[in-house]
Protein backbone atom coordinates (compact mmCIF):
# COMPACT_ATOMS: atom_id res chain seq x y z
CA UNK A 1 0.00 0.00 0.00
CA UNK A 2 1.29 3.44 -0.92
CA UNK A 3 1.48 5.33 2.38
CA UNK A 4 1.11 8.64 0.50
CA UNK A 5 -2.46 7.61 -0.37
CA UNK A 6 -3.43 6.50 3.12
CA UNK A 7 -5.97 8.16 5.35
CA UNK A 8 -6.85 7.54 8.97
CA UNK A 9 -10.60 6.95 8.94
CA UNK A 10 -12.42 7.27 12.26
CA UNK A 11 -14.60 4.31 11.32
CA UNK A 12 -12.30 2.04 9.30
CA UNK A 13 -8.82 2.94 10.51
CA UNK A 14 -5.94 3.07 8.02
CA UNK A 15 -7.38 3.01 4.50
CA UNK A 16 -6.94 4.45 1.01
CA UNK A 17 -7.79 8.11 0.43
CA UNK A 18 -10.45 8.92 -2.17
CA UNK A 19 -12.07 12.17 -3.37
CA UNK A 20 -15.76 12.91 -3.93
CA UNK A 21 -17.76 16.12 -4.15
CA UNK A 22 -19.27 17.40 -0.94
CA UNK A 23 -22.80 16.86 -2.21
CA UNK A 24 -22.23 13.09 -2.37
CA UNK A 25 -20.93 13.05 1.18
CA UNK A 26 -24.04 14.82 2.48
CA UNK A 27 -26.41 12.83 0.23
CA UNK A 28 -24.90 9.61 -1.16
CA UNK A 29 -28.28 8.24 -2.36
CA UNK A 30 -28.16 10.01 -5.72
CA UNK A 31 -26.51 9.38 -9.05
CA UNK A 32 -22.70 9.26 -8.99
CA UNK A 33 -20.61 10.42 -11.95
CA UNK A 34 -17.12 8.99 -12.26
CA UNK A 35 -14.82 7.09 -14.59
CA UNK A 36 -15.00 3.32 -14.65
CA UNK A 37 -12.83 1.81 -11.92
CA UNK A 38 -9.54 0.25 -12.97
CA UNK A 39 -6.91 -1.88 -11.27
CA UNK A 40 -4.76 1.24 -10.93
CA UNK A 41 -7.69 3.47 -9.84
CA UNK A 42 -10.35 1.28 -8.18
CA UNK A 43 -12.06 4.27 -6.50
CA UNK A 44 -12.11 7.07 -9.11
CA UNK A 45 -12.99 10.64 -8.17
CA UNK A 46 -16.77 11.08 -8.17
CA UNK A 47 -19.29 13.91 -8.28
CA UNK A 48 -23.05 14.46 -8.24
CA UNK A 49 -25.55 15.48 -10.97
CA UNK A 50 -25.34 19.12 -9.87
CA UNK A 51 -21.58 19.15 -10.40
CA UNK A 52 -21.98 17.20 -13.65
CA UNK A 53 -24.00 20.09 -15.08
CA UNK A 54 -21.13 22.45 -14.27
CA UNK A 55 -18.71 20.06 -15.95
CA UNK A 56 -20.86 19.82 -19.10
CA UNK A 57 -21.03 23.59 -19.46
CA UNK A 58 -17.35 23.68 -20.52
CA UNK A 59 -16.54 20.00 -21.09
CA UNK A 60 -13.75 19.94 -18.51
CA UNK A 61 -12.87 20.84 -14.97
CA UNK A 62 -11.21 24.24 -14.58
CA UNK A 63 -10.56 26.87 -11.93
CA UNK A 64 -14.09 28.22 -12.27
CA UNK A 65 -16.30 25.13 -12.12
CA UNK A 66 -14.07 23.14 -9.76
CA UNK A 67 -15.21 25.42 -6.94
CA UNK A 68 -18.66 23.80 -7.06
CA UNK A 69 -17.22 20.40 -6.16
CA UNK A 70 -16.35 21.21 -2.54
CA UNK A 71 -14.09 18.14 -2.65
CA UNK A 72 -14.07 15.88 0.39
CA UNK A 73 -11.46 13.30 1.34
CA UNK A 74 -12.92 9.97 2.47
CA UNK A 75 -11.54 6.46 2.81
CA UNK A 76 -12.10 3.74 0.22
CA UNK A 77 -14.45 1.82 2.54
CA UNK A 78 -16.61 4.89 3.11
CA UNK A 79 -16.55 5.46 -0.66
CA UNK A 80 -17.81 1.92 -1.37
CA UNK A 81 -20.53 2.16 1.27
CA UNK A 82 -21.66 5.55 0.01
CA UNK A 83 -21.76 4.78 -3.72
CA UNK A 84 -23.71 1.58 -2.98
CA UNK A 85 -26.52 3.76 -1.65
CA UNK A 86 -27.04 5.25 -5.11
CA UNK A 87 -28.81 2.08 -6.31
CA UNK A 88 -31.76 3.15 -4.18
CA UNK A 89 -32.00 6.63 -5.71
CA UNK A 90 -34.15 5.86 -8.75
CA UNK A 91 -37.45 7.66 -9.12
CA UNK A 92 -39.96 8.82 -11.70
CA UNK A 93 -39.55 7.91 -15.36
CA UNK A 94 -36.06 6.49 -14.88
CA UNK A 95 -37.30 4.14 -12.17
CA UNK A 96 -40.17 2.99 -14.41
CA UNK A 97 -37.76 2.43 -17.28
CA UNK A 98 -35.51 0.37 -15.00
CA UNK A 99 -38.39 -1.77 -13.78
CA UNK A 100 -39.51 -2.37 -17.37
CA UNK A 101 -35.97 -3.25 -18.50
CA UNK A 102 -35.47 -5.74 -15.66
CA UNK A 103 -38.82 -7.42 -16.31
CA UNK A 104 -38.28 -7.60 -20.08
CA UNK A 105 -34.74 -8.99 -19.81
CA UNK A 106 -35.67 -11.46 -17.08
CA UNK A 107 -38.48 -12.80 -19.25
CA UNK A 108 -36.12 -13.18 -22.19
CA UNK A 109 -33.57 -14.93 -19.99
CA UNK A 110 -36.16 -17.39 -18.68
CA UNK A 111 -36.95 -18.41 -22.25
CA UNK A 112 -33.28 -18.72 -23.16
CA UNK A 113 -32.53 -20.83 -20.09
CA UNK A 114 -35.36 -23.21 -20.94
CA UNK A 115 -34.07 -23.52 -24.49
CA UNK A 116 -30.52 -24.28 -23.32
CA UNK A 117 -31.75 -26.95 -20.91
CA UNK A 118 -33.94 -28.52 -23.59
CA UNK A 119 -31.16 -28.59 -26.19
CA UNK A 120 -28.10 -29.35 -24.05
CA UNK A 121 -29.37 -30.64 -20.65
CA UNK A 122 -26.79 -28.52 -18.82
CA UNK A 123 -28.08 -29.42 -15.36
CA UNK A 124 -27.77 -33.16 -16.00
CA UNK A 125 -24.05 -33.48 -16.75
CA UNK A 126 -21.81 -34.95 -14.04
CA UNK A 127 -19.44 -32.00 -13.73
CA UNK A 128 -18.52 -28.62 -15.07
CA UNK A 129 -15.16 -26.84 -15.26
CA UNK A 130 -14.24 -23.35 -16.38
CA UNK A 131 -10.89 -22.00 -17.51
CA UNK A 132 -10.28 -18.27 -17.31
CA UNK A 133 -7.32 -18.39 -19.66
CA UNK A 134 -9.41 -19.86 -22.48
CA UNK A 135 -12.71 -18.27 -21.36
CA UNK A 136 -14.31 -21.69 -21.64
CA UNK A 137 -16.87 -23.67 -19.67
CA UNK A 138 -16.89 -27.45 -20.19
CA UNK A 139 -19.59 -29.92 -19.17
CA UNK A 140 -18.49 -33.54 -18.99
CA UNK A 141 -19.57 -37.08 -18.10
CA UNK A 142 -17.16 -39.79 -16.96
CA UNK A 143 -14.21 -37.59 -17.88
CA UNK A 144 -15.44 -36.95 -21.42
CA UNK A 145 -16.28 -33.43 -22.55
CA UNK A 146 -19.86 -33.25 -23.86
CA UNK A 147 -20.71 -29.55 -24.16
CA UNK A 148 -18.36 -26.55 -24.44
CA UNK A 149 -19.19 -22.86 -24.07
CA UNK A 150 -17.30 -19.63 -24.53
CA UNK A 151 -18.19 -17.46 -21.54
CA UNK A 152 -18.01 -13.90 -20.28
CA UNK A 153 -18.12 -13.43 -16.52
CA UNK A 154 -21.04 -11.24 -15.47
CA UNK A 155 -20.64 -10.91 -11.72
CA UNK A 156 -20.99 -12.66 -8.40
CA UNK A 157 -23.26 -12.82 -5.39
CA UNK A 158 -21.64 -13.16 -1.98
CA UNK A 159 -23.89 -14.96 0.48
CA UNK A 160 -21.50 -13.88 3.26
CA UNK A 161 -21.70 -10.13 2.68
CA UNK A 162 -25.01 -10.22 0.75
CA UNK A 163 -23.58 -8.13 -2.09
CA UNK A 164 -23.39 -8.17 -5.86
CA UNK A 165 -20.02 -7.47 -7.53
CA UNK A 166 -19.79 -6.77 -11.27
CA UNK A 167 -17.00 -8.62 -13.03
CA UNK A 168 -15.87 -5.41 -14.74
CA UNK A 169 -14.82 -4.23 -11.27
CA UNK A 170 -13.37 -7.56 -10.09
CA UNK A 171 -9.67 -7.23 -10.77
CA UNK A 172 -8.93 -10.71 -9.43
CA UNK A 173 -10.36 -12.05 -12.71
CA UNK A 174 -8.33 -12.28 -15.91
CA UNK A 175 -9.09 -9.49 -18.40
CA UNK A 176 -10.24 -11.89 -21.14
CA UNK A 177 -13.30 -13.02 -19.13
CA UNK A 178 -14.47 -9.50 -18.24
CA UNK A 179 -13.89 -7.38 -21.32
CA UNK A 180 -17.27 -7.45 -23.09
CA UNK A 181 -19.16 -6.97 -19.82
CA UNK A 182 -18.03 -3.33 -19.79
CA UNK A 183 -20.78 -2.72 -22.34
CA UNK A 184 -23.32 -3.31 -19.56
CA UNK A 185 -21.84 -0.48 -17.51
CA UNK A 186 -21.94 1.76 -20.58
CA UNK A 187 -25.61 0.84 -21.07
CA UNK A 188 -26.26 1.77 -17.45
CA UNK A 189 -24.52 5.11 -17.80
CA UNK A 190 -26.47 5.97 -20.94
CA UNK A 191 -29.80 5.23 -19.26
CA UNK A 192 -29.07 6.43 -15.73
CA UNK A 193 -29.33 2.93 -14.18
CA UNK A 194 -27.01 2.89 -11.12
CA UNK A 195 -27.41 -0.87 -10.56
CA UNK A 196 -25.32 -1.33 -13.71
CA UNK A 197 -22.69 1.31 -12.88
CA UNK A 198 -21.96 0.74 -9.19
CA UNK A 199 -19.27 -1.95 -8.72
CA UNK A 200 -20.69 -3.53 -5.55
CA UNK A 201 -24.00 -3.11 -3.74
CA UNK A 202 -26.33 -4.99 -1.33
CA UNK A 203 -28.04 -7.82 -3.20
CA UNK A 204 -29.40 -11.36 -3.07
CA UNK A 205 -29.72 -14.27 -5.51
CA UNK A 206 -32.72 -12.74 -7.24
CA UNK A 207 -30.66 -9.63 -7.97
CA UNK A 208 -27.97 -11.86 -9.42
CA UNK A 209 -30.39 -13.36 -11.92
CA UNK A 210 -31.89 -9.97 -12.76
CA UNK A 211 -28.47 -8.40 -13.43
CA UNK A 212 -27.60 -11.45 -15.51
CA UNK A 213 -30.77 -10.96 -17.54
CA UNK A 214 -29.73 -7.40 -18.35
CA UNK A 215 -26.21 -8.57 -19.25
CA UNK A 216 -27.47 -11.32 -21.56
CA UNK A 217 -29.66 -8.81 -23.36
CA UNK A 218 -26.89 -6.24 -23.79
CA UNK A 219 -24.28 -8.81 -24.83
CA UNK A 220 -26.57 -10.85 -27.05
CA UNK A 221 -25.64 -13.98 -25.10
CA UNK A 222 -27.36 -17.36 -25.33
CA UNK A 223 -28.00 -17.61 -21.61
CA UNK A 224 -26.39 -17.88 -18.19
CA UNK A 225 -24.65 -20.50 -16.12
CA UNK A 226 -24.62 -19.94 -12.36
CA UNK A 227 -21.73 -21.71 -10.66
CA UNK A 228 -21.30 -22.10 -6.90
CA UNK A 229 -18.23 -20.46 -5.37
CA UNK A 230 -16.60 -20.39 -1.94
CA UNK A 231 -18.56 -17.25 -1.03
CA UNK A 232 -21.75 -17.65 -3.03
CA UNK A 233 -22.41 -17.82 -6.77
CA UNK A 234 -20.66 -16.77 -9.96
CA UNK A 235 -22.76 -15.84 -13.00
CA UNK A 236 -21.35 -16.44 -16.48
CA UNK A 237 -22.84 -15.35 -19.80
CA UNK A 238 -22.86 -18.19 -22.34
CA UNK A 239 -21.68 -16.63 -25.57
CA UNK A 240 -21.24 -19.69 -27.77
CA UNK A 241 -22.50 -23.13 -26.72
CA UNK A 242 -21.72 -26.22 -28.76
CA UNK A 243 -21.28 -30.00 -28.61
CA UNK A 244 -17.71 -30.98 -27.82
CA UNK A 245 -17.72 -33.78 -30.42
Amino acid sequence: MNTENQIACSEHGEAIATYVCGHLVSKPAQRWFCDAPSKEEPWPDAWCPQCQLKFQEVGEWNEINESCLDLKLICNHCYENAIAQSVGSLEGDVQNSWIDAVAKCHGELTEKQARLEHDYSLSKHERWDFDQETSSLVFSNKGVAIVVADVEFIGSISTKSDTWLWSWANFNLLPNVRTRIKAVRSFGEANGFPHLCVPKWPADRVDGWEMSGIAVNVLGAQGVYRAPSDNGFLFMAIMNLRWAQ
